[in-house]
């Protein structure tokens, strides 16, 4: 971490500025990139204010704090600081989840993903609900062979139950067969 440390009408105190570095060495556990960190404390009358600039990989937080005590401006802006990496780390997630390629046979289904809230146990980014299309395996196979998804769910013609046809290990083909 690049670090820089700025008093105005004050006097500059290594315990300030070493406290401050610790509480910002935090931050670098959600930024990959190295880290600039530019912080200027000051203080006009009984304000004590803490300002922040971070610079990481092209992104840049500022973050600033004024309260009565300037160590509490640090852990105040610092906290400050930290919901604003983590609000743009969750940007950058939810914006890579709709990137991919979609699971199940949402094209051909036409259904689309949908984003829901986490159930209570389980972390689910995404949601989709698929109506299979009737078809039979032959079908499937060759849908499969198209190479646009990984795997072809359907409902077997021979059987009316829910399929799932999809390439394992050795160029083989597995058909696995849902039953209620």
């Amino acid at each position: 971490m690049q670090y820089s440390v700025t008093f105005r009408h004050m006097e500059p105190s290594d315990n300030l500025k070493d406290y401050s570095h610790d509480k910002l060495l935090r931050l670098e556990k959600y930024l990959d990139a190295v880290i600039d960190a530019e912080v200027t404390m000051t203080v006009d009358k009984f304000r004590h204010r803490a300002e922040v600039l971070i610079t990481s990989d092209g992104l840049k937080i500022k973050a600033e704090e004024e309260t009565e005590d300037m160590y509490s401006a640090i852990d105040a802006v610092v906290d400050k600081l930290e919901k604003q990496i983590k609000r743009h780390r969750e940007k950058l997630k939810d914006h890579k989840a709709g990137a991919g390629k979609r699971s199940l046979r949402a094209d051909a289904a036409g259904a689309a993903p949908s984003k829901e809230e986490d159930d209570d146990h389980l972390p689910i980014d995404r949601r989709q609900t698929v109506t299979p299309p009737k078809m039979t395996v032959e079908e499937a196979g060759a849908e499969l062979a198209t190479g646009q998804s990984p795997q072809v769910i359907f409902i077997n013609r021979e059987n009316s139950r829910v399929s799932i046809l999809h390439q394992i290990q050795g160029g083989q083909l597995e058909l696995v067969t849902i039953e209620a």
